[in-house]
């Protein structure tokens, strides 16, 4: 009997050493309130999950350049697009809710996730804001014989999987070109030719019939005489490009704007959120910010945390829907 309760005497102290080292454990991972009144006080890294050159990347670095005016701090961008982006994510999603590792990305999370190339969703994250958006265009050389998205389309209907769309797989222009098909009820062949340039070297040399891009690259292609633009994904007609219609106008509701969000870890206080969006606020209005944005043929997008959660919630619902018809064909 003794030996028994020298035993369970043993066992309750090491279940209250646990339980002591747990909460120890908890107290020196959150945030303190110090360490909130006086955020920022060192450089804060915006991870992003693409490499160096592109549309996220360069909305990240004129972000960047700019909200320190609003939020006095300094800003370094950290490009790691290995594992299809999924090793930034899982930094920001795992590091300390001390808000200054941070993720910078669009709806790539969502489609990523939607086809299980990501072990959770942008949801489980916390949503700061959005910042930097901007229109995608289907383009086809300047020699296809279509002059119109409905002449895509139409002849798609007569030839199922003749029509070879470059995209990313998993990725947004991957689901640019499903949800079309889908849309119009028509069978197009989606091959993966990879990243933006990629893609663009694959139109040119005849590998495939059209792609998705940015809308300043559409443009640059466009007045090059290399490519003609067949719609633009978003509900109205770009402003930096008034003559190219909408996939909607033509009849077919394809809406896949790319909107930059910024994320942080789910313990992110949200007296660190609202820092951000106050900030956010005077950055919208700031004109040198906005010319700089205008570049790279961005504009920014005003969405606080709540608005920007629900407004992903809803990207989301889209991406898993496209990937239910798309895996539901497999």
């Amino acid at each position: 009997m003794k030996r028994l309760t020298f035993k369970m005497g043993l066992i309750a102290l090491f279940l209250k050493v646990f339980i002591l080292a747990a909460c120890s454990d908890e107290t020196e991972t959150a945030v303190s309130e110090a360490a909130i009144d006086h955020y920022p006080n060192q450089t804060i890294e915006l991870y992003v999950p693409a490499s160096p050159g592109g549309q996220s990347d360069a909305g990240a670095r004129v972000l960047a350049r700019h909200i320190g005016k609003y939020l006095d701090s300094d800003f370094v961008i950290v490009n790691q697009d290995a594992a299809g982006g999924a090793l930034a994510f899982e930094n920001v999603y795992r590091a300390s809710g001390d808000g200054y590792k941070l993720l910078y990305y669009h709806q790539a999370l969502h489609t990523s996730y939607a086809v299980g190339q990501y072990d959770y969703s942008a949801l489980e994250m916390k949503s700061i804001g959005t910042f930097a958006g901007i229109n995608q265009v289907f383009v086809t050389r300047a020699d296809a014989p279509w002059d119109s998205l409905e002449e895509l389309v139409e002849e798609a209907r007569e030839r199922p999987y003749e029509i070879l769309y470059g995209g990313q797989i998993g990725g947004t222009t991957h689901f640019m070109g499903e949800q079309l098909g889908q849309i119009a009820g028509v069978d197009i062949k989606v091959l993966d030719v990879g990243g933006e340039s990629d893609r663009m070297t694959a139109l040119l040399g005849n590998q495939i019939d059209f792609v998705s891009t940015g809308i300043g690259n559409a443009l640059n292609y466009v007045n090059s005489g290399d490519f003609k633009a067949l719609a633009v994904l978003s509900e109205e007609r770009d402003e930096l490009a008034p003559e190219i219609p909408t996939a909607l106008e033509q009849g077919y509701d394809v809406q896949f704007p790319i909107v930059h969000t910024l994320y942080g870890p789910a313990d992110l206080p949200d007296e660190i959120v609202q820092k951000w969006n106050e900030a956010t606020k005077k950055l919208a209005k700031d004109e040198e910010y906005i010319e700089d944005l205008s570049t790279t043929f961005q504009t920014h997008i005003l969405m606080n945390s709540e608005e920007s959660h629900e407004f992903n919630k809803e990207e989301l619902e889209k991406a898993e829907s496209i990937a239910q018809e798309l895996l539901k064909g497999d």
